[in-house]
Order: structure tokens, then sequence, then C-alpha cells
């Protein structure tokens, strides 16, 4: 009999393998320092490929918990990788933006009006690195909600302890709660960048439209995580919820925010 949750989880071997590949190519190709949104993306790809590995190992020793535990564990940490690696996306095109504001305030210098001109290019500038500033900052959060995800994670697999599952749960919530207020901070800062990103280099335009169109994926991702944290019901359940609901609005929405990041990835300029 063909086991679902192990299909899925050799499939999500045969993507992320070459997807991580790739990722490391672009981490590469783009620096280490400047574009902290495809390390993200490489650590997503392995996370992903370990929760697989673990849950291949679950369906062929179903008598250990071990394997069962950590991968419901790193299924559930898939998020916060996602969501740093669009804001460290967010910021490069912020980032982008400014500098190009400040060259044409320099470049008004010499023209009639330039003051009223160059005042106005500076303070859009100016706003643009604030949000830059306000971006990097939301990472720390993300950060504590993905440490919290995982303490929960361990918590709630030990079933032989009451009061650990009952603390698991309460750290999983706070975590969910912390990844919607990113989340939303998030498509916030994407929806008021929209007036500024015209002035971005091509390459760039291409990384905002698919930080923009990755948000109603990441918002049915997000939902997921929501009813699996809040949700009495079992189908949302981490540890045994049913496959087919998860490949239909987890799997298949990381999946395609995975290879967008990827690909823009490679087509944009250094």
């Amino acid at each position: 009999m063909v086991n679902t949750s192990e299909v899925i989880a050799y499939a999500e071997l045969c993507v992320y393998i070459p997807i991580f590949i790739l990722t490391i190519i672009v981490v590469f190709r783009h620096g280490f320092q400047k574009q902290l949104g495809w390390i993200y993306l490489a650590i997503f790809c392995i996370v992903r490929v370990a929760g697989a590995g673990f849950k291949i190992e679950s369906v062929h020793h179903p008598t250990s918990k071990t394997d069962a535990e950590w991968s419901a564990i790193l299924q559930s940490v898939g998020l916060s990788p996602l969501l740093m690696a669009s804001m460290g996306l967010l910021k490069r095109i912020t980032d982008e933006v400014s500098f190009h504001l400040q060259g044409s305030s320099r470049g008004t210098s010499n023209l009639p009006l330039m003051g009223v001109g160059q005042k106005i290019i500076s303070n859009r500038a100016t706003a643009n690195s604030r949000r830059s500033r306000v971006i990097q900052i939301a990472q720390l959060p993300t950060m504590i909600a993905l440490i919290l995800a995982i303490v929960g994670g361990i918590d709630e697999a030990d079933t032989t302890n009451h009061s650990e599952v009952t603390t698991g749960h309460k750290y999983t919530k706070i975590a969910v709660i912390i990844f919607l207020v990113v989340y939303l901070l998030l498509s916030a800062l994407v929806i008021i960048t929209m007036k500024d990103v015209g002035n971005a280099p091509r390459g760039e335009k291409r990384i905002y439209f698919a930080v923009l169109a990755a948000l109603p994926l990441l918002a049915v991702r997000l939902l997921w995580s929501i009813f699996a944290a809040f949700s009495n019901n079992s189908t949302f359940s981490i540890t045994g919820g049913k496959p087919l609901v998860q490949l239909f609005m987890a799997i298949l929405e990381e999946f395609i925010i995975v290879v967008m990041y990827t690909l823009v990835g490679l087509t944009a300029g250094n």
C-alpha cells in the first residue's frame, strides 16, 4: 500500500536537493553579506531535506518516535526562513531604490530648482533607508518565533509528560502569532515599496514582483499554521494531520515561493 506521506517526502527530496544547489550558486553570485534573502532560502532547503529524511525513516520504522517527532518539528518551522528570505529580498530592493534616489539627488545639483527637486528625492531616499532598517529589525522577532516553534515542537512531541505538551502548545501559539504580525508587517512594507520600485533596476523589479506574488502563498501557508496551532481539528495536526491537506496548504506554497525566489536570484544582476 502506498504511503502518501512517504511519497510526498520523496518528492520533497527530489525538489529541494537540486534547488539547494541552485540557491548556493545564487548566494555565491550575489555575495554573503549583501543578500541575506537567498541564504535563508538555502537554510529552508536544508530544513526540508532533513524533514523529508526523518519522515521516510518514520514510515519505515514506525516504532521509532524520534523520527516522527523531528519530522513534525522541522515541518513546523518552515515558515520562519521563508519570511526571513522575503524580508531579506525586500531589504535588497529598498536599499537599491534608496541608492538610486541618492544618486539622482546628487545628479540634480546643477539643474534649475535644484533645491526643491533635490530635497524631495533626498527625503524619499531617507524614508527608504528607514524602511530598510525596519525590515532588518523585523527579522529579530522572526528568529525568536523560530526558536519558540522549535522548543514548542520538542515539548509537544513529549507525549509522556502532559505539562510539557501544554507548555509546548503555548510556545507554538506564541510563535504563530509572531509569524502573523511579521507577515502583516511584510505585506505593508511590500505595498509601501510599490510606489518606489519604478526607480529600481530591471532585475530588482523582478525580485520585488516575486516577493509580491509570494504574499498570498505565504498567507495560505500561515493559515495552515494557525489551524495547526489553534484548531482542535486533527486534520491540521502537525503530527497526525492529513497529508493531502498539508500538501495543498503548505508544501506546494513553499515550493512555488522557493522556485520563484531562486529563479529571480539567477536572473538578477549583482
